[in-house]
């Protein structure tokens, strides 16, 4: 991760017995970003079910989690 608010946020949560869901990610990159949970507003036959989201800057400090890749022939 670019930042340590992860860390921070959860150990000041643990007081309350809770901690901020981070998923298993499978593949290249094994930095698992915040998983945003969401919530099904109506239910039944036809409805859209709810989807987690990733965050892709740090939700309490705006740091982006993984750089943008540089593009072929940039010099970088």
């Amino acid at each position: 991760m670019a930042c340590d608010c992860i860390s921070t946020v959860d150990a000041m949560l643990a007081e309350r017995n809770t901690r901020i869901m981070l998923p298993i990610m499978l593949g290249g990159d094994q930095t698992p970003p915040p998983m945003i949970v969401t919530e099904q507003i109506e239910t039944g036959r036809g409805k859209k079910k709810a989807s987690g989201m990733f965050a892709t800057f740090c939700p309490f400090c705006g740091v982006l989690y993984k750089p943008a890749p540089a593009e072929p022939g940039s010099g970088q």
